[in-house]
């Protein structure tokens, strides 16, 4: 079975803040020469404040276990 680890959800975060962060230039890209994807995935802003946060997230998960920075 699997065993829950903090470190394991922390880098889940962290890489789900990274994706987040690529969709939102791909989003903005999509805004600057109007191929549509704004209507499919939203504001570009609402991307990187939600990787931003849940990248936050992973660090503070990581050092709250270490006591340290990633």
């Amino acid at each position: 079975m699997w065993k829950y680890e903090v470190s394991s959800l922390a880098k889940a975060f962290f890489w789900f803040g990274l994706v987040n962060g690529v969709l939102a230039f791909w989003v903005q890209y999509g805004f600057v020469y109007q191929t549509g994807t704004q209507q499919l995935f939203g504001d570009p802003v609402f991307h990187l404040l939600l990787g931003s946060l849940s990248m936050l997230a992973g660090v503070f998960l990581n050092t709250e276990r270490t006591n340290r920075l990633l």
